[in-house]
C-alpha cells in the first residue's frame, strides 16, 4: 500500500509525509472515522514511507529492501495486531496464529472490514476481541532490536475491541515505548477506547471521502459511467468500500444494475424537483 493507492485523505497525507520529513513522528498515534475510507491502508503507506530508504517527496521508492518486505506485509519490523476468534480447539489465541490469512486478505483489498475479515476465518457469529494473550506477545515482539529498519512499527486494529487486561498491560509501554517504537491504532469507535490509551496518543481524524473522489475511482475501477458512479457513490456515504460492495454486488448482475441506476437516477430527479418547488 502507497499514500497513492487510498483515496482522498489529501491532508492526512500531507501531515504524516511532513512529520516525517521534519522528523517530528510520536510514538503513538490514534487514526480514528467512519469505516471504508482508508485508516488501515494509510497506517501500512505510513509504516512504508516511514522506513523507506529512498523516499521521495511524497511517496515511498517501492523498490528499497524494506518497500518490498511491506509489499509482501512480510517485514519483520512491521507487525499487526488484529481481533481475533480465540479457539481452544484450533489452538489459535493471538493475531500471528491468523497472520497468513490476514496477510492474504489485506493484499486482496486496501478497505477490509470487520465483517469481511471475520468471515475469512470463519468467525462471523462469534464476538471478536484482542485478548489478554496479545499484550506479552506485543511486549515481547518490541523488546528486540530492529532487524533491518530504523523504525518498528506496530499497527493494531480496531483497539476498541482490547479486552481490558490487555488495554492495561499495554499502557506502559504505549506511554513509553522502547527507542524508535512507533504505535499506530487504527479505530471506529475511539469513544469506546480505554480512556488511558486514548490520552496516550496523537489522533488524526479521518473523514468521509467525498462524493466526487469516489465516482471518479468508480468510473476507472469499474469502467463504469459517470452518471452512474455519481449515483452508487451518493449511496455510499462517504465509505469507498461500500461503494465497491455495491459495484460488485450490482455488477455481478448488468440488469440489476441497470435498473439500480435507473432507480437512483430517478429518485435523484424527484428530490431536486421537490426542492424547487419548495424554495
Amino acid at each position: 500500500m502507497f499514500f497513492r493507492d487510498i483515496i482522498g485523505q489529501e491532508e492526512i497525507k500531507k501531515h504524516l509525509i511532513q512529520s516525517v520529513k521534519s522528523g517530528q513522528i510520536p510514538h503513538a498515534r490514534l487514526f480514528y472515522g467512519p469505516d471504508g475510507i482508508g485508516k488501515l491502508a494509510m497506517a501500512v503507506a505510513y509504516a512504508r514511507y516511514l522506513n523507506c530508504t529512498n523516499r521521495g517527496e511524497e511517496e515511498s521508492c517501492g523498490t528499497c529492501p524494506s518497500c518490498k518486505h511491506i509489499t509482501s506485509l512480510m517485514h519483520p519490523d512491521l507487525n499487526f495486531v488484529f481481533p481475533i476468534y480465540k479457539s481452544a480447539k484450533l489452538k489459535k489465541r493471538i493475531s500471528d496464529d491468523y497472520i497468513t490469512e490476514w496477510r492474504k486478505a489485506l493484499s486482496e483489498t486496501h478497505y477490509l472490514s470487520l465483517e469481511h475479515w471475520l468471515s475469512i476465518i470463519g468467525a462471523e457469529n462469534a464476538q471478536p476481541k484482542i485478548y489478554t494473550d496479545e499484550s506479552s506477545e506485543i511486549i515481547r515482539k518490541l523488546s528486540f532490536k530492529s532487524f533491518e529498519s530504523e523504525y518498528k512499527v506496530m499497527i493494531i486494529w480496531h483497539p476498541e475491541l482490547m479486552v481490558d487486561e490487555c488495554a492495561n498491560k499495554l499502557l506502559k509501554i504505549i506511554e513509553e515505548p522502547y527507542n524508535k517504537t512507533i504505535f499506530l491504532l487504527v479505530s471506529n469507535r475511539p469513544d469506546i477506547i480505554l480512556p488511558t490509551i486514548l490520552s496516550r496518543t496523537q489522533r488524526l481524524n479521518f473523514r468521509k471521502i467525498p462524493n466526487e473522489e469516489i465516482a471518479t475511482e468508480l468510473v476507472r475501477h469499474f469502467s463504469v459511467e459517470p452518471s452512474d458512479a455519481a449515483n452508487v457513490a451518493r449511496i455510499s456515504n462517504g465509505s469507498y468500500r461500500k461503494a465497491m460492495e455495491i459495484m460488485q454486488q450490482t455488477g455481478e448482475n448488468e440488469l440489476f444494475f441497470e435498473l439500480f441506476t435507473k432507480m437512483m437516477r430517478n429518485s435523484y430527479a424527484r428530490r431536486i424537483k421537490e426542492m424547487k418547488q419548495w424554495s
